[in-house]
């Protein structure tokens, strides 16, 4: 009878190599996640070309008939045709600019700064985007609650945990804030005057402010909640990820760094604005603020 080998025995996992697997199981999970993303998107690209040759095929073919059964008449009539429905070359009417909004007045475009108060008696409706154990419960516009959810909801499927840390402020809220910091200064020794140049750096006048739009939100990851608001805080992935996909769901970063001369306000890598996907976009893509997409820097 042969001799049995007893049974091997696995050691056991540390707690450095058990973080260490499951976090190599997050990381493949998110590159499984976005190469999703990435095959639909190609479909759907897929879908889009074959729908145009088709429909470009259709035409083609409709053409060829006409000119089968008409020649030279149906050229004609095809030219008389365009030429009907062309714009007048005297209406002198310029070209929509595709870089410009397509509707300045949309409700999401209201340009709120220190020359640019609130309309008297502004209230947006309300609705609640959740809470955190710094600020309490957080409000927004209503309109605006959705795509603020659609977005920490991708943030989290790449592994990055968003949280509102302060959004809808009153005009109330907004005075005590203000006349706070204010007072911090001067407790330091600055003058009045003085005090009230730093404290406008960062916090609006009341009345000035976008958080009381109910448009605006200071974002942070959640191990941020607690931490200093300072610019140093743009190196955090949460801050990376904004950046690069916030537009998608019709978000701006709205304080930037190189245009602090025009918005009056020190860079804020985590304020953003709501403005509308198409309008997002192309705010970004043109890497303007919101007061030069306005035509508005006065």
């Amino acid at each position: 009878m042969q001799n049995q080998q007893p049974p091997r025995r696995h050691r056991p996992m540390t707690p450095e190599e058990r973080a260490m697997a499951a976090e190599r199981r997050r990381q493949k999970e998110i590159l499984r996640r976005r190469a999703m993303r990435r095959y639909y998107a190609f479909l759907a690209l897929l879908g889009a070309l074959a729908l145009a040759a088709l429909v470009g095929l259709f035409f083609l073919i409709k053409a060829a008939a006409g000119w089968a059964r008409g020649g030279q008449a149906s050229s004609v009539s095809a030219a008389q045709s365009v030429s009907a429905s062309a714009p007048p070359a005297s209406s002198g009417e310029p070209a929509a600019d595709p870089n410009a909004p397509a509707d300045p007045a949309l409700w999401s475009l209201i340009l709120t700064n220190t020359t640019n108060p609130l309309p008297e008696g502004y209230a947006p409706e309300l609705a609640s985007v959740g809470s955190n154990s710094r600020n309490g419960e957080q409000f927004m516009d209503a309109r605006v609650k959705e795509p603020l959810e659609q977005m920490f909801a991708a943030a989290k499927a790449d592994g990055i945990e968003l949280v509102a840390r302060s959004a809808y402020r009153s005009t109330q809220e907004q005075t005590t804030l203000f006349n706070s910091m204010k007072q911090d200064y001067i407790n330091q020794g600055m003058s009045e005057e003085e005090a009230f140049a730093a404290t406008k750096q960062w916090r609006n006048e009341p009345g000035t402010s976008e958080h009381e739009t109910g448009l605006a939100v200071d974002i942070v990851g959640a191990a941020d909640i607690n931490a200093a608001l300072v610019e140093s805080l743009e190196e955090r992935d949460w801050a990376v990820w904004l950046r690069e996909h916030a537009p998608e769901y019709g978000f701006i970063l709205r304080y930037m760094k190189d245009k602090t001369d025009i918005t009056g306000t020190s860079f804020e890598p985590w304020h953003y604005r709501y403005v509308g996907v198409e309008d997002a976009q192309k705010i970004t893509a043109q890497g303007v603020c919101l007061e030069e997409y306005l035509g508005r820097t006065e």
